[in-house]
């Protein structure tokens, strides 16, 4: 569906075979969402070898240490209701799906504005952090 239109995405969604209402996804946040699974992914194959993050962890703490530690602290493990980084971090895909768009009903932001090998480094980076 990546790359597809996002009327015929949102049409698909409401149609019989997902059955998704109003009522569940009303019709503003919906378009978003279309939008998102039409034009908002990226394709992790290239940042990812043997299941881990191909990304280069010194240049990703140092992002780290700049974007995410005041939240996260230095050793990932800051946030009292969350696991920590390093113990989440193994699914490299999910986790540079969280960089770049954030957590869903969290204060945790999306970092589009980094450049998606810069999320590979971040993410590289995540898996050094103890458990």
């Amino acid at each position: 569906m990546a790359g597809g239109d996002p009327a015929a995405i949102a049409a698909l969604l409401r149609g019989e075979a997902h059955g998704y209402t109003t009522e569940m996804i009303p019709d503003a946040e919906l378009a978003n969402l279309a939008l998102f699974v039409a034009k908002g992914q990226i394709d992790p194959t290239p940042y990812v070898a043997d299941g881990k993050s191909s990304g280069d962890a010194a240049a990703g703490k140092a992002y780290f240490e700049g974007i995410c530690a005041g939240c996260h602290g230095l050793d990932g493990k800051k946030i009292k209701d969350a696991d920590p980084l390093g113990a989440v971090a193994g699914n490299t895909v999910e986790m540079m799906h969280k960089v770049l768009n954030g957590q869903p009903g969290e204060a945790m932001p999306g970092l589009r504005v980094l450049d998606t090998q810069i999320a590979a480094d971040v993410v590289a980076y995540l898996q050094t952090l103890p458990q």
